[in-house]
């Protein structure tokens, strides 16, 4: 990896604190991952114990709305910068959502193995790093919670309506 793709990952929130001697070394933990446009990274309920960072293009999250996957709700569309996969990661449990490119993208792929063993070798980073993806979980825990209590209020709205007729 050339010194300006190095410059680029250290760009990402997840990477600014890392020094360039770790973030040689986390270049290491994981691979690049090129993928197609509407080309599926992951489906919804496979096993899974790796997250991702995107490099460039789109990628959008996407949970079944059918048994038979053909329908989907678009819960996010991510970009340049973002992370994804992190609850799979973390918890060894199957993949809550699909991931999707919405363009040719790249993606960073780091499984749990690896980064484990680069926590262990860079506690300070590591933790670091594990700091900002409970951060983002938080993030996006609290946009669910304003999702639902908007979905509640238009609920309560409703049923009043319908009691009046």
């Amino acid at each position: 990896m050339n010194k300006k793709e190095l410059e680029e990952l250290k760009g990402i929130g997840l990477f600014s604190s890392f020094s360039e001697e770790v973030m040689k070394d986390f270049v290491k933990a994981f691979r690049r991952v090129p993928l197609a446009g509407g080309e599926v990274l992951f489906r919804e309920g496979e096993e899974g114990s790796t997250f991702y960072v995107i490099l460039s293009g789109g990628i959008a999250i996407e949970k079944k709305l059918d048994r038979g996957g053909q329908k989907f709700r678009k819960l996010a569309t991510l970009s340049p910068g973002d992370c994804f996969g992190e609850m799979a990661v973390l918890e060894g449990r199957p993949r809550f959502a699909q991931a999707r490119a919405v363009s040719a993208a790249e993606v960073v792929e780091l499984d749990r193995e690896r980064l484990l063993g680069f926590i262990d070798g860079h506690p300070r980073e590591g933790a670091s790093l594990l700091i900002g993806l409970v951060l983002i979980m938080l993030k996006r825990l609290r946009h669910t919670s304003d999702e639902l209590m908007a979905a509640h209020s238009f609920m309560e709205v409703l049923a009043k309506y319908n009691r009046r007729l």
